[in-house]
């Protein structure tokens, strides 16, 4: 249909919508066979950069809890990723083969009873889920409910938390309760909306004749009238779904396991629907549906209290306020929360969140601990531990904990990504790679996997697989900067300088203050003997960072090797100014003195490296040459001997060999024989 590729690889098969708020397309990626995703434009109200990127930042921290749904759950939507161009906005969505409902209800055909409790229950299960990870669907009505044709299940679609987050706006007004219309989102908002479903499919009725139905309200009460003397429909039913549809949300039922409840409770539900219902529930979560329990022969499930308005609006404010990256407003409104009820598991668990963004790795540990003491079937709190038990340096527990979350849900991408990582820092390659592949294999766009898995694979030598896990993220999401960065210092180590150069480049134009992909091109840029280039990304990080020490230590080495002594010691002592236990500086500073005949400056740099750190060959090795101008052979020798015994206890072979050669040379002749020049510190890379 069009010749243009969305962002490089998404043909546009179809249109499907135009409107307003922006296009949606039916597309296929070239890269992947037999590939057709959903992609939504979304026009955003202010079209500046600044605009744009607080709109991402405030997409990505709903989208995340989005995408973890639609792994986790079979019948929901699952977001694919986002992705921006010429200054719009887009997500791709998961393509689900069906028929919407707008198919099944149909003007003047009304659907049977049975119909409607099959249609409500299963859409309930589905809400019990969303509402139990603090999402609210916003946008629930027959279009976005597809019978997924594969296995004719139904399926929840077109989250409104992906829309509103970007145009603050909402379709389909017929459906939505008056709460909602004035800003104040509840949860019981989606019951109203699937209330307002149920009705439609016992009436057959269409969009249009729904919005006429809500002008017919009592007088008295402000109630929708549906039924009418021509309508029969079971007592028990009706009753249900004018509770669900109440004008007010306090009187409306809370909690869609309210519902459930009830409508179990109708005789013409068959018993054997019944039960598969039951076993479908067994992930409702403490503090917003109930427990499960674990009874003998058979699953039961016991519900906890409902929450009050007063806790659940505390909560909702929370969740609020986090997906804002308000972190402390979010933690003082759970805090309220968890004291009006001490067994609120998902507060915990999402104040634990709201800790574990500032940083505070302890109390995100604590607060999930007590989640999982709370209702330790909770595959999210185990995750969310896992997290803070790395961040702590505890990668033994957190990977006993992405292990538990993995056996609570096999399929959880997310939990062996986790795993994947915390089995890296305990050396377990073999582990990490494992679980990396299975987070591919279950989530096959999963770039962070890819892009670990390639940095895994480059420490082991592994430098071609690792390029083409760089390769297949850019091929996902050709605007990730880090899969180029990455990319980069791949092909700096190969020798592959210019093609390093393009790659850092790319991740620069990508992102314009990614230090160090400039800390890095300025190397290549020095390695090439470009001083000019070299400096420009070097002065180009402090004007971003002035702090960044690592930008003075590698400025430094660069004006080190075309001679300027005096300006490297000045980049060395600003280094020091900020970090005043730099090893590096202190070693190429004294480097640098030395080469102006300041030895007793050099010494006392070296001395200090030393002092800092005991075990720093570098350091002795140069106090070694110091020592050997200074004549003091015994000295020397005694660095020298040092210097090799810790290069090789560090694998350091080709130093080692430098070292042994220098004691060789003072052993053997006289110490005014010509010594190798000092070692300068290695770039750091990062």
């Amino acid at each position: 249909m069009n010749n243009h590729l969305l962002n490089g690889h998404y043909r546009i098969l179809k249109i499907i919508n135009d409107g307003e708020k922006g296009k949606t397309y039916l597309v296929e990626d070239i890269n992947l066979a037999n590939s057709q995703f959903i992609v939504k434009q979304l026009r955003s109200p202010g079209n500046s950069p600044q605009a744009l990127t607080s709109l991402r930042r405030l997409f990505d921290s709903k989208a995340a809890t989005l995408e973890k749904l639609g792994q986790e759950h079979d019948k929901i939507q699952k977001l694919i990723t986002s992705f921006e161009e010429k200054e719009e906005f887009y997500v791709v969505q998961e393509f689900i083969v069906g028929n919407p409902l707008t198919d099944k209800i149909i003007q003047g055909q009304p659907l049977s009873e049975d119909q409607v409790i099959s249609l409500l229950s299963d859409i309930l299960e589905i809400l019990v889920i969303v509402h139990s990870y603090g999402v609210i669907h916003q946008d629930i009505n027959p279009a976005n409910i597809i019978r997924r044709e594969s296995d004719k299940k139904l399926v929840l679609v077109n989250f409104s938390t992906v829309n509103e987050t970007i145009t603050n706006t909402v379709d389909n007004l017929e459906y939505m309760p008056i709460e909602q219309v004035n800003g104040n989102l509840k949860y019981n908002s989606d019951i109203y909306a699937l209330g307002m479903v149920a009705i439609a499919a016992l009436l057959g009725l269409s969009g249009n004749e729904i919005s006429n139905l809500r002008t017919q309200k009592n007088r008295l009460t402000g109630e929708i009238v549906w039924q009418n003397k021509n309508l029969k429909v079971n007592r028990k039913l009706a009753k249900i779904i004018n509770k669900m549809v109440r004008f007010n949300y306090r009187k409306r039922y809370q909690y869609a396991t309210e519902v459930l409840d009830d409508l179990k409770k109708i005789t013409n539900v068959d018993h054997e629907r019944e039960k598969q219902h039951q076993k479908k529930l067994l992930v409702v979560m403490a503090g917003v549906a109930g427990c499960i329990t674990l009874g003998v022969g058979a699953w039961q499930l016991k519900l906890l209290k409902p929450l009050t308005n007063a806790q659940q609006t505390l909560y909702q404010e929370g969740v609020n306020k986090y997906d804002a990256g308000n972190y402390e407003g979010a933690i003082e409104d759970f805090n309220q929360a968890i004291e009006l009820d001490p067994k609120n598991a998902l507060a915990y668990n999402r104040r634990g969140d709201a800790y574990y963004r500032l940083g505070d790795y302890e109390q995100a540990q604590a607060d999930s601990s007590q989640a999982i003491s709370l209702n330790p079937q909770d595959g999210n709190a185990y995750f969310d531990r896992g997290f803070a038990l790395s961040e702590l340096g505890k990668y033994k527990e957190a990977i006993a904990d992405y292990t538990q979350a993995i056996k609570l849900n096999s399929k959880d991408a997310y939990a062996y990504y986790g795993r994947g990582l915390a089995r890296t820092q305990l050396k377990d390659n073999k582990g990490a790679i494992g679980d990396f592949n299975k987070a591919i294999a279950l989530k096959p766009q999963y770039t962070e996997a890819y892009l670990q898995r390639g940095i895994l694979r480059r420490r082991l030598r592994q430098r071609l697989e690792a390029i083409q896990d760089f390769d297949t993220v850019i091929k996902i999401n050709p605007t990730d900067a880090k899969a180029y960065y990455q990319r980069g210092l791949t092909q700096s180590i190969n020798k592959q300088k210019y093609a390093a150069l393009k790659d850092y480049t790319d991740a620069i134009n990508i992102n314009p203050k990614y230090i160090e992909a400039y800390l890095n091109r300025g190397d290549v840029y020095s390695d090439l003997g470009d001083n000019l280039e070299a400096t420009e990304d070097y002065n180009a990080i402090l004007q971003i960072d002035p702090k960044f020490t690592a930008a003075y230590i590698h400025r430094g080495i660069h004006r080190f090797s075309f001679g300027d002594y005096k300006g490297a010691i000045e980049d060395y002592t600003e280094a020091l100014k900020l970090d005043s236990n730099n090893l590096a500086a202190y070693n190429n500073r004294g480097n640098a003195y030395l080469e102006l005949g300041n030895k007793k400056a050099a010494n006392q740099d070296y001395s200090r490296a030393i002092a800092i750190n005991p075990n720093n060959a570098l350091a002795y090795y140069n106090r070694g040459v110091i020592r050997t101008k200074q004549k003091n052979k015994q000295g020397a020798i005694a660095d020298f001997k040092k210097a090799a015994k810790l290069f090789q206890q560090q694998g350091e072979k080709d130093s080692y060999q430098d070292a042994q050669r220098e004691i060789a040379i003072l052993q053997n002749k006289s110490a005014s024989v010509k010594v190798t020049r000092p070692k300068s510190g290695k770039r750091e890379r990062n």
